[in-house]
């Protein structure tokens, strides 16, 4: 029940922060429909766990019709089980297209990274974060039309046609975001002649797909605990209200008067012995 009870307020907790400070990036790696598994789950367990910890302080007999937030004890453990078992099977299902999916997620945010925030925000903070840029390698970047000339660099293209045409070519072609650079500040364009000693040249894709691994084994290590525990507290409950059908364990718990006293078979012995002598006590 301890275990169960750091559980809900854990999972309650934990995806509530996922979803107020990492909403894009959930959505994104395709956490988000897990993490809602978990806040379901944690929110179902906390009063069923309340009372199950009340009945067990005041040292209450634990029902399995016990009503808890109008269901039954049993129906709620129910509940919890199968909510979990759905998280498990969703989680070994993003596990095996794990890789697949973390590549498409960078993929489009690189290609959409110019166009919307939330691709950018992303990408930004897996680059940041990771020590990482593009998917592959930092030559990746090189294939998109990510940047932005007014927001992304400082100067303005010059007016002839054919000098703005270069440039354009050229930082379209070698030039990566800042999110890629080892430090604060960075040369992160012209880097065919420049090098690429202040960036991060390895990959993002296997960094990704590693922390993403993690996190699904994780979850399902946590969900797979659950389901246990439920199962024995919904055996538990089920015994509790079972009748007892068993005739030894009847006969153990059974009281014979006669094994206590035999009052029977010295009823009259016992009664005499308490009178020394029965005429005197008639005649007075």
């Amino acid at each position: 029940m301890c275990f169960l009870w750091f559980m809900a307020i854990f999972s309650i907790t934990w995806s509530l922060v996922l979803f107020c400070g990492l909403g894009d990036m959930l959505i994104l790696t395709g956490l988000d429909l897990v993490n809602s598994f978990v806040l379901l789950s944690g929110m179902i367990m906390v009063p069923m766990n309340i009372q199950l910890l009340y009945y067990i302080a005041h040292g209450k007999r634990v029902s399995r019709d016990s009503n808890v937030m109008c269901c039954p004890l049993w129906l709620c453990v129910i509940w919890i089980i199968l909510i979990d078992v759905a998280a498990v099977i969703l989680c070994i299902k993003r596990l095996v297209w794990c890789r697949i999916n973390t590549q498409s997620f960078i993929q489009d945010s690189m290609k959409y990274y110019r166009s919307f925030p939330k691709y950018k925000r992303f990408m930004d903070n897996i680059q940041w974060t990771l020590k990482c840029c593009g998917l592959g390698s930092f030559r990746d970047w090189f294939s998109y039309d990510w940047y932005d000339k007014i927001r992304d660099y400082e100067w303005d293209p010059s007016s002839s046609s054919h000098r703005q045409t270069k440039e354009t070519s050229l930082l379209a072609t070698d030039s990566v975001p800042l999110s890629c650079c080892k430090s604060g500040s960075c040369i992160s364009n012209y880097l065919m002649e420049l090098g690429t000693n202040s960036i991060n040249i390895r990959g993002c894709g296997d960094n990704l797909h590693r922390v993403v691994s993690i996190l699904l084994m994780t979850h399902i290590i946590l969900f797979v605990l659950v389901i246990i525990d439920e199962i024995l507290i919904l055996r538990f409950i089920m015994q509790q209200d079972r009748p007892c059908t068993n005739p030894n364990i009847k006969r153990k718990f059974s009281t014979d008067v006669r094994q206590i006293m035999t009052a029977k078979n010295n009823f009259e012995a016992s009664s005499r012995s308490t009178q020394i002598n029965p005429d005197d006590s008639d005649e007075d």
